[in-house]
């Protein structure tokens, strides 16, 4: 902070500077000003005696009355492009004592009311907490204990308590601990002051999913399941909450439900996500495989619902083939996604099966349901809630079945 004052101060010093450059330049403008106003006279003085000798030259014969005005005419221009270039020179205020003490005192005014609205408006307390952050990240290479870094970091957040990101870091801080019921309240109150529009916010409220199964124990819990659903509502395809529901199906033997799951949650992860999901891929395909079954080609069963889904071409130069597309089937009337899947526009046209067999809730699947309503949207802003500027097309009460039959789907409205 102190290096920031100082800054601060350099730089009012050379506001101050500019200030009261115009003044010096005014004073040596008006030497040239006074300079010129001498030179105007004299000209003045040298053309009437001019005229005076031309006149005398005029009445005694030497000079016909032709001649003379000739001769006139030119003096007259010559004073007249004299004159002219002192006109052409910049008009200078003058400034006097009063005018002097003025700007004095806005030059001394101008700093001293910036500091106090920098104080009152400007962000110097988040700045101060960034620096507090960063320093306790550093704790690990210095002498401070990792009990007195958290101690600082919870004295800065009590007196900061919006500082998501602070919560965010105790939390993560408190998981590499064990101590997982106080990270749990940590990732909450990192909920509590962040946006919910933030790219960041599905994360959190997987991270804190994460939290409360291991604080109960690994046991999926009610509020364990109820803080997944919460988070897969937001964001189909969030990392963590996938890996939990996953964890959820392999416990009580739905091996291939718990398979589709991470299968779904290993397209975004990596490093050691990715290992983990991929042991637990491979522990599931074993236990099918000790019931007999090949899990490599089983294929969805059960009722569901086959969509021909496209994108209105009054729409293609609105829309990216990176965007998302996501479809969901949802309970009549209702907002809750039952199932959901996520493709890309460029994988558009093309035909999505929406399964019972891939439900996004425990306990709940599309074969409860004679009729789902049915939503297709292109989110241009990449999340999995709706935005105004998205497109979407929906059918309503699309009868669930065993059969083949397809209903068609063509993406074109905008969302207002």
């Amino acid at each position: 902070m102190t290096l920031l004052w100082i800054g601060i101060g350099v730089l009012t010093l050379i506001a101050v500077g500019i200030v009261f450059w115009p003044f010096i330049q005014s004073r040596k403008a008006e030497s040239v000003i006074e300079t010129d106003a001498d030179r105007t006279a004299q000209n003045v003085a040298i053309f009437r005696e001019r005229l005076e000798e031309l006149e005398k030259e005029r009445d005694s014969g030497t000079l016909t009355e032709e001649n003379f005005k000739e001769l006139k005419l030119e003096l007259e221009k010559n004073l007249l492009i004299d004159a002219e270039e002192n006109i052409r020179r910049l008009p200078v205020l003058k400034l006097g004592q009063s005018q002097l003490i003025t700007i004095t005192l806005i030059a001394l005014l101008v700093p001293t009311i910036s500091f106090g609205l920098y104080a009152h408006l400007g962000r110097s307390d988040d700045l101060a907490s960034r620096m507090a952050m960063d320093a306790w990240q550093q704790a690990a290479s210095s002498d401070l204990s990792i009990e007195d870094a958290i101690a600082q970091l919870e004295a800065e957040l009590a007196r900061r308590p919006e500082n998501a990101e602070g919560w965010y870091l105790l939390a993560t801080t408190r998981m590499n601990m064990n101590q997982f019921q106080a990270a749990a309240d940590a990732f909450k109150e990192s909920l509590n002051h962040l946006p919910e529009e933030a790219p960041e916010y599905p994360m959190v409220m997987g991270q804190l999913a994460q939290a409360l199964f291991f604080a109960a124990g690994g046991q999926m819990t009610e509020a364990v399941l109820q803080q997944v659903e919460a988070t897969l509502a937001r964001d189909p395809d969030e990392l963590t909450a996938l890996g939990l529901v996953g964890i959820a199906a392999f416990e009580i033997g739905e091996y291939q439900t718990a398979i589709t799951y991470w299968e779904r949650a290993l397209r975004s992860a990596d490093g050691q996500s990715a290992i983990s999901l991929e042991t637990g891929i491979m522990r599931a395909r074993e236990a099918l495989q000790a019931q007999g079954i090949d899990s490599h080609v089983i294929e969805p069963e059960g009722p569901g619902v086959r969509i021909n889904l496209d994108v209105d071409t009054s729409i293609m130069t609105e829309i990216r083939g990176d965007q998302f597309v996501f479809i969901f089937a949802r309970p009549p009337g209702q907002r809750m996604p039952i199932t959901v899947e996520r493709i890309r526009v460029a994988d558009l046209p093309t035909q999505v099966f929406l399964s019972a067999d891939s439900s996004m809730v425990e306990g709940v699947s599309l074969s409860d349901f004679e009729a789902v309503d049915i939503v297709a949207r292109i989110s241009v802003s990449g999340l999995a809630e709706e935005q105004p500027g998205d497109f979407k097309a929906e059918l309503s009460n699309v009868k669930v079945s065993d059969d083949e039959t397809v209903v068609s789907l063509v993406i074109a409205d905008r969302v207002d």
